[in-house]
């Protein structure tokens, strides 16, 4: 996965040598033997738990050559793999395959298409089944190295209901009262809370239209505490101090700076009706708007290459810090994703790369070459990519500032340089 170029003059290498007449050059070898350890204890019972590890083992393919190989882990319901989900591994270039046992709990759910406590109602009395497994390998981009293991039953998996819930915070002022946010008022406050999108969870971006009075006022708090009724902590509004400031919707909308603090946010000259309120607790803003407005959420693809270094870093959750600088941003809805990046740290003179739906782990991208190899690309011209692990590349991009654009309803990708 990781240095493609470098691979891949290494594989040339190995062409150049296997064009000699000895007899025992080294050639890169489709491999026709890759085992799964079952492990000594895989009747016992694998309770799947948030911070628990599942680890196996797996013989290395042998490729007639030295080279990086990379893992990967697959599990079903089905010994046939009718249904299948890939698990991130800890360490993809390591034949001790260890995956966490918090992902496999949530691929299980989402086999069984749990998606509310409903829906996992007919698996709470029965949380034991028996989960098949299957490693992959394969050596960088070469398609015919990539090889598929036997398959491993563990009889006894105990999973537990962990559905990922779109969080909130509250809004408080005016409108509501003036109650105090202390968990004693967690019944009144239901019906003033703000929501993360469904398709947004983790985003931090909690948005709600609410009836509004005339000139209302009010803050944000994140949480109801007991102590001192609520009043002090986990409150954002206009200001630190505990004193209004005076805002007004400019053609019926105001964006503006969020704080941490207890200063609420005052509309002298609001009418009353509807406002839809959005905020940003990542970007520390908030949006109002006149009316009913719908709140289409940010999401988020990954570019994933040599773009930070020779080394590709793993797309996988465990990497969300270094991620979130190179993701591509699709604000409106309209499912084209844009982004500008520097590539002064490139790690070669071609940018090799790329683009991932979610951070999952290694594996087919959603966004990659056509052909399932290194695709040059012009600047300026859109080209069509497909499902897999094929590279884009664009040649004297080091140094380069290049805007990106993934169109995911065409599937097509342009890379534009930056003057």
């Amino acid at each position: 996965m990781k240095k493609i170029a470098s691979f891949f003059a290494t594989l040339a290498a190995v062409a150049a040598l296997s064009s000699c007449s000895q007899d025992d050059s080294p050639v890169l070898q489709k491999p026709t033997e890759f085992k799964l350890n079952t492990p000594p204890f895989a009747e016992q019972l694998y309770q799947l738990t948030d911070d628990g590890q599942i680890i196996l083992t797996c013989s290395q393919p042998d490729y007639g050559v030295g080279v990086e190989t990379t893992y990967g882990v697959e599990i079903s319901l089905t010994e046939d793999f009718a249904k299948s989900a890939t698990v991130s591994l800890t360490d993809p270039l390591s034949a001790t395959l260890s995956f966490s046992s918090a992902a496999t709990n949530l691929a299980i759910l989402d086999m069984l298409g749990v998606v509310d406590e409903d829906t996992w109602a007919p698996y709470a009395d029965k949380r034991v089944m028996p989960v098949y497994i299957r490693a992959k390998a394969q050596t960088a981009q070469v398609e015919y190295s990539k090889i598929t293991s036997n398959v491993v039953k563990l009889p006894n998996v105990e999973i537990y209901y962990a559905i990922p819930t779109p969080g909130y915070i509250y809004l408080v002022g005016s409108p509501e009262g003036w109650v105090g946010p202390s968990p004693d008022h967690a019944d009144h406050y239901k019906d003033w809370r703000l929501f993360e999108n469904a398709s947004a969870i983790g985003s931090q971006v909690y948005s709600a239209v609410f009836n509004m009075p005339a000139a209302p006022m009010f803050r944000f708090y994140t949480a109801l505490t007991e102590k001192d009724g609520g009043w002090n902590d986990n409150s954002f509004g206009s200001q630190v101090d505990d004193n209004p400031v005076d805002v007004a919707l400019v053609d019926g909308e105001l964006t503006t700076a969020l704080v941490a603090g207890k200063g609420a946010f005052n509309f002298p000259d609001f009418p009353g009706g509807e406002m839809t309120i959005t905020v940003d607790l990542v970007n520390m803003t908030v949006k109002f708007q006149a009316g009913a407005v719908e709140v289409k959420p940010t999401t988020y693809i990954y570019i994933c290459g040599n773009m930070a270094s020779s080394d590709w870093t793993e797309p996988s959750a465990a990497n969300q810090a270094f991620y979130d600088n190179w993701r591509l941003a699709c604000s409106d809805g309209s499912g084209i994703y844009t982004a500008t990046f520097n590539l002064d740290n490139c790690g070669a003179d071609a940018l090799y790369c790329r683009f991932y739906q979610a951070l999952t782990g290694w594996g087919a991208a959603q966004w990659a070459s056509p052909t399932d190899q290194n695709y040059e690309v012009t600047s300026g011209v859109a080209v069509d990519s497909k499902e897999g692990e094929g590279c884009f590349q664009l040649n004297d991009a080091k140094g380069k500032t290049v805007a990106i654009e993934v169109d995911s309803n065409t599937k097509k990708v342009k890379f534009t340089f930056v003057e």
